[in-house]
């Protein structure tokens, strides 16, 4: 099974540097829009047997055009759901550290496992991505599934590479999932593969 993995695109909430973005549900910018319609064009020659998106809006929105395209429905998931921050919500990383530098600083000590108030950890979001999955690989067997595309956000592709690739929290939180970037994993019997990781040179395409 082959999953196409790409982050929502742009929102107003992206251009202000809100960096924990999960309770805002604003609708893609213009240019989000072209984002959605540019990975779509990047997918379009792929059989795509189902896809998944978050219960956010932006996810819906950049799922639309290639679920238009090739007459696929939309199946929302909240295991694909941005992470709750909590009393982060809606904060850049400056607010955040400034707001409530405590929290900052027990969270920077084990960010996998700190979970924060009112919120959820890294761990918290790799369990229901896992069961996400787990679902999924069985269902995918019993249809003869084989290419999944699914929209979701920035810490559910960060943490699926710790979790599912064992990266390590640095080395997930150095790579960048820009708006609408494409991650591809193929998920085997004995692991999980990357094939690629945050893509987004297609977005710069005319």
């Amino acid at each position: 099974m082959r999953l196409y993995l790409a982050r929502h695109a742009e929102t107003a909430s992206n251009i202000k540097g809100i960096n924990f973005n999960d309770k805002d549900d604003k609708p893609l910018t213009e240019n989000g829009i072209r984002q959605a319609n540019k990975l779509t064009k990047k997918l379009a020659d792929l059989e795509i047997d189902q896809i998944f998106v978050s219960e956010s809006k932006r996810s819906y929105q950049t799922a639309l055009p290639f679920s238009k395209l090739n007459c696929l429905a939309l199946q929302k998931d909240k295991r694909l759901n941005e992470a709750d921050f909590g009393v982060f919500s809606g904060l850049t990383l400056q607010e955040a550290e400034s707001k409530y530098p405590e929290i900052w600083r027990e969270r920077l000590k084990d960010k996998y496992n700190f979970r924060i108030p009112e919120g959820e950890s890294y761990r918290d979001v790799a369990r229901r991505l896992d069961s996400f999955f787990q679902e999924l690989k069985q269902t995918a067997k019993k249809q003869k599934l084989k290419n999944i595309l699914i929209i979701t956000h920035a810490t559910p592709l960060k943490v699926s590479l710790i979790h599912f690739l064992g990266y390590s929290i640095a080395e997930a939180d150095a790579i960048y999932f820009g708006n609408a970037s494409l991650s591809i994993f193929d998920f085997r019997e004995m692991g999980v593969k990357a094939i690629a990781i945050a893509e987004a040179d297609y977005l710069t395409n005319k």
